[in-house]
């Protein structure tokens, strides 16, 4: 299975000067605001939030799927984790993005849903490129999140997901979404976002970097890798 890993070389240190340039023009990260699931259920279930560079992606458990997101994982028989990933769409699917394909998305425009399916545990797949949390969240908090990933899906004439091509590793695909990246609504907004639909407190207010995300990761997350 091919692997990308997510490192911080020289490239994406200098696209991250960039990004903390074209930043300081934006007045404040904005974001729509969803009410995560607030109730006392037990902790049960386990997501995970893989966090490379500067990117964040989700995992959760291929069997812990529901709702309409379940045709995912059909169509993925055999991963027993799933990981979902959100950026702009030329950069996130460009084999070898450049300088110039960053820059570009800085201006609002299109966006697609990664989705990897995995045959191990995510910690043991990224390996050292990555470090992974472990979250524990409810049966409900998870049916939350699970609708809020369908929702950025993109779904074509018969109302299902529209691929839009093959993800760089094998047996991942590029889904059409409905959102619209920005620098105020970037892949780690949405990572934000989507734990804190779960259930988890994180806010995804003013975040534009990873460390946005995991900097608010409390005490109860592990850390897997």
């Amino acid at each position: 299975m091919r692997r990308r890993e997510f490192r911080i070389d020289a490239r994406n240190i200098v696209a991250a000067l960039a990004l903390l340039v074209l930043c300081g023009s934006v007045s404040g990260c904005a974001w729509s605001p969803v009410e995560p699931y607030a109730g006392d259920a037990p902790k049960r279930q386990t997501l995970y939030v893989i966090a490379g560079g500067w990117h964040t992606e989700i995992g959760l458990p291929a069997a812990a799927l529901s709702g309409k997101l379940t045709a995912l994982r059909d169509a993925m028989p055999g991963a027993r984790y799933i990981v979902f990933g959100w950026g702009q769409r030329d950069y996130y699917m460009a084999p070898n993005p450049g300088l110039g394909d960053f820059l570009a998305a800085g201006f609002p425009g299109p966006s697609v849903v990664l989705v990897i399916p995995l045959s191990q545990a995510p910690a043991e797949f990224f390996g050292s490129g990555a470090t992974v949390y472990a979250i524990p969240v409810s049966d409900d908090g998870l049916e939350r999140l699970a609708q809020f990933l369908w929702d950025y899906i993109e779904q074509d004439a018969q109302h299902q997901p529209r691929r839009i091509g093959d993800g760089p590793y094998s047996g991942s695909i590029f889904y059409a979404s409905t959102g619209t990246y920005s620098l105020s609504n970037t892949c780690n907004t949405w990572t934000a976002e989507a734990l804190h639909v779960a259930g988890v407190p994180v806010s995804a207010g003013g975040v534009v970097f990873a460390s946005g995300v995991t900097g608010q990761l409390s005490s109860a997350a592990v850390r897997a890798r």
